[in-house]
């Protein structure tokens, strides 16, 4: 089945039903059939972010530049590390 990943409004949400199809998820991200999927998105369910979360972290150089690196890839300066 292709389904469309869609988180319930309320993360504490095991289960819910739609058309009379039940679904069941751990997470609060269920994957359903794109019609069911709408329903929900109407009732204030929403799409799974695929980005990670932010993390704080890595090197800021004098310049602002924020960097994974040491050395500052947009001035060259040594970079000091972000608490």
């Amino acid at each position: 089945m292709d389904g469309v990943r869609v988180c319930a409004p309320d993360g504490a949400a095991r289960q819910v039903e739609v058309n009379g199809r039940r679904y069941h998820s751990r997470d609060g991200v269920y994957t359903m059939r794109p019609a069911d999927a709408r329903m929900l998105r109407a009732a204030g369910g929403f799409a799974p972010n695929l980005a990670a979360g932010t993390v704080r972290g890595g090197y800021r150089c004098e310049c602002g530049f924020g960097s994974h690196f040491k050395t500052c890839g947009r001035c060259g300066r040594e970079c000091a590390k972000e608490q």
